[in-house]
């Protein structure tokens, strides 16, 4: 079918609105501010939210259901900036993994989802191992529950009231109870942990990757949970916390 000349397709016009309206606007805007300020009738408006919102363009602000840019829009972001986070992470964790001897990977959150950014595998490879730009559960995840950890309580409270948990594996967490006591175990750690909650056989450990306050991220090993003794838990939480500092700083 062919467009007339000067037609816009709404969608995509009213999509590009949105993110400018809340980009622009001088506090976080509610689905009430966003409906007298763009015109946008109130059925289109709440089906272009969620598909924003499910590809990580915008995020909401616990209770309140404020909107603000997510961190897809960071990501795109950081590609047209210069080099990718990808690159800029590569070397550390390949560094962390060669030190360690065990797999290595930073993580994102999009949404209620952690996405994979950068791995590195070790000599002692995995029989899986997330690759780039693959996304799992936050709370099936070390990394995610480290940046849960991170989040403004009503923003935590939001997330546990709206979470849906899937049986991944049989140690996945399977209530929002559960999970609150390890992300405020996480918060007061400063690591988070999964045992074999998303891979059978598998702990994983991750630490926040912060600085000035500013949280880019997870940075966590994968290790069979046969080698994750208690002596080399210590070797690798001071590893994680000294790469993390490094990648805090490099990303700031």
């Amino acid at each position: 079918m062919k467009l007339e000349s000067g037609t816009a397709v709404k969608s995509a016009d009213r999509a590009f609105d949105i993110l400018e309206f809340v980009g622009e606007a001088a506090e976080a805007p509610t689905f009430s501010h966003l409906l007298t300020g763009l015109g946008i009738p109130r059925s289109s408006l709440f089906h272009l939210l969620n598909n924003l919102l499910a590809r990580g363009y915008l995020e909401q602000q616990g209770a309140s259901g404020r909107y603000r840019l997510g961190g897809r829009i960071r990501q795109l972001a950081d590609r047209v900036a210069g080099p990718s986070l990808a690159s800029r992470v590569q070397p550390l964790l390949s560094r962390l993994s060669a030190v360690v001897s065990e797999t290595t990977g930073f993580y994102v959150r999009v949404g209620d989802m952690v996405e994979t950014v950068g791995s590195a595998v070790s000599t002692q490879a995995l029989t899986y191992t997330m690759k780039v730009g693959e996304r799992a559960p936050l709370y099936a995840l070390s990394g995610g529950k480290i940046l849960l950890a991170q989040l403004a309580p009503d923003e935590l409270d939001a997330y546990l009231a709206r979470v849906v948990f899937e049986a991944i594996t049989p140690g996945t967490l399977r209530s929002a109870a559960a999970l609150r006591d390890q992300v405020a175990a996480a918060l007061a750690d400063g690591f988070a942990y999964s045992r074999e909650e998303f891979t059978p056989g598998i702990t994983g450990i991750a630490t926040p990757v912060a600085h000035a306050g500013r949280v880019f991220g997870a940075l966590n090993l994968a290790v069979p949970t046969a080698r994750f003794t208690p002596e080399r838990e210590i070797g690798f939480r001071r590893e994680l916390r000294a790469t993390a500092t490094a990648l805090g700083k490099l990303l700031a």
